[in-house]
């Protein structure tokens, strides 16, 4: 018959399911995520559903979320200041600019920034 109409077979046979509300889970979404003070996201309200022995999926939290229109709030990640360390070593001046006095290659002087090793040239920044 469905052939011959030429409707799908799917069409004709289709019976919907009512949703089911689990309103036990709706609850402990929003109470999750207000005892975080509208912090925590799908991932840590799955986490802390766990702990309390409630499974459920990030995909079904997130829904819930976005049904009562609950997002997380989140900072954006602030820069940390270093402190530098100043190289105030002392070191004796050993050569005191009297290269004319010395054998040759007795004094070698060079700037070691960039090392070749394995045929690779390396940066070496100091600090």
């Amino acid at each position: 018959m469905c052939k011959f109409l030429k409707v799908t077979r799917s069409l004709f046979y289709y019976n919907p399911k009512g949703k089911k509300v689990d309103s036990k889970l709706e609850n402990h979404v929003i109470k999750e995520f207000k005892d975080s003070r509208n912090n925590y996201g799908t991932r840590k309200i799955k986490m802390a559903l766990k702990r309390k022995g409630v499974i459920a999926s990030r995909r079904k939290i997130g829904k819930i979320m976005s049904k009562y229109e609950l997002v997380s709030s989140y900072t954006i990640r602030q820069y940390k200041v270093h402190k530098t360390k100043c190289n105030e070593e002392t070191i004796p001046n050993v050569v005191e600019r009297k290269f004319n006095e010395r054998k040759p290659l007795e004094v070698v002087v060079s700037d070691l920034t960039y090392v070749k090793v394995g045929n690779k040239w390396q940066y070496l920044p100091f600090n």
